[in-house]
């Protein structure tokens, strides 16, 4: 592991000085989050980028984390430093866009402004059509809204993958490289279920002029009964044939997801890069079951070698 802080020309090693290193990130997030705590640190300044490399050597395909400080503190006495940076796509809600018009894929719209903005940024199609003018905002609240409109129009969730300053959106579980963990190597695991984003009714509206043209409601008579009626009502868009949108979406939104909770302890570079969003697969303690699943949140941390990570996870039947 390599612990690298750059500004401008300026450059310092922090690995040997450095107590506590962890990072984090979440389903929804745009941007991971880094803390490090450094013994005596060098000075720093605000905005010096953070780099963190798996193994011992400076190389891009080793790098896992690259963004900003985006705030620091000396501790007055012990002159030691502790230090908070974001990824790249922090600046993301840092800026504003003008009052815009989107007409087309909404993915593809996203890409499209996103990319206006000097941003190495690729999204593919998110399935649906947009057309409507947006308000001024960040555009960290554009790609949530949009992927936010993705998942209530097609059931796939987004994340995104870095590669330095190169963003790349991906539906979840569309990482390439797969992690698999031993049931050995979790310290602790509990599974079970939850229906925090769970609807047993869809209504899809589709409107002309601010007025409602047509609508649908499909219902899960059966789930209705079990959990209770909770109801989703989409904002159909173009899309015309309203009734099916909402038999699609009701088949998506009723499952019960299974959750899982885990603690696992490994020196797997390639591991120590994933991130919410990221399938990853748990071989069980029959040593022949392979289960797969989502992360919806990590917290990692590295000391002596060794990477720490609790990972909250999620599988839909």
């Amino acid at each position: 592991m390599k612990v690298i802080y750059g500004k401008e020309q300026t450059r310092y090693d922090l690995t040997p000085a450095v107590t506590e290193l962890s990072w984090s990130s979440a389903r929804g997030q745009i941007a991971q989050n880094c803390d490090v705590k450094i013994k005596d640190g060098p000075p720093l300044k605000s905005a010096g980028f953070l780099m963190l490399f798996t193994g011992s050597e400076l190389k891009v395909a080793q790098q896992f984390f690259h963004g900003p400080l985006v705030r620091f503190d000396r501790d007055d006495q012990t002159r030691d430093l502790s230090a908070t940076a974001y990824e790249l796509g922090w600046y993301l809600q840092k800026n504003e866009i003008s009052r815009t018009k989107l007409d087309g894929d909404a993915g593809s719209e996203l890409a499209r402004i996103i990319k206006a903005a000097g941003i190495s940024f690729t999204c593919p199609a998110f399935g649906f059509l947009t057309k409507e003018r947006v308000s001024p905002q960040s555009y960290t609240s554009l790609f949530t809204s949009l992927t936010d409109q993705a998942y209530e129009k097609t059931g796939i969730r987004y994340f995104v993958q870095y590669e330095r300053d190169k963003l790349t959106v991906l539906p979840e579980g569309g990482n390439r490289m797969i992690p698999m963990f031993k049931a050995s190597m979790l310290t602790s695991s509990s599974t079970g279920e939850s229906i925090e984003e769970v609807y047993t009714v869809v209504t899809a509206e589709r409107y002309k002029e601010e007025q409602i043209a047509s609508s649908a409601t499909k219902s899960n008579d059966t789930l209705v009964k079990e959990i209770g009626r909770m109801q989703k009502v989409i904002d159909a868009g173009e899309d015309k044939n309203v009734s099916a949108l909402a038999a699609k979406q009701l088949a998506e939104l009723s499952k019960i997801p299974k959750t899982r909770s885990i603690t696992t302890r490994h020196e797997d570079e390639n591991a120590a890069r994933l991130r919410a969003g990221w399938l990853i697969k748990i071989m069980e303690k029959d040593n022949q079951t392979i289960t797969d699943w989502i992360v919806t949140n990590c917290q990692a941390r590295y000391k002596g070698g060794l990477y720490t990570m609790d990972l909250q996870l999620e599988r839909k039947a």
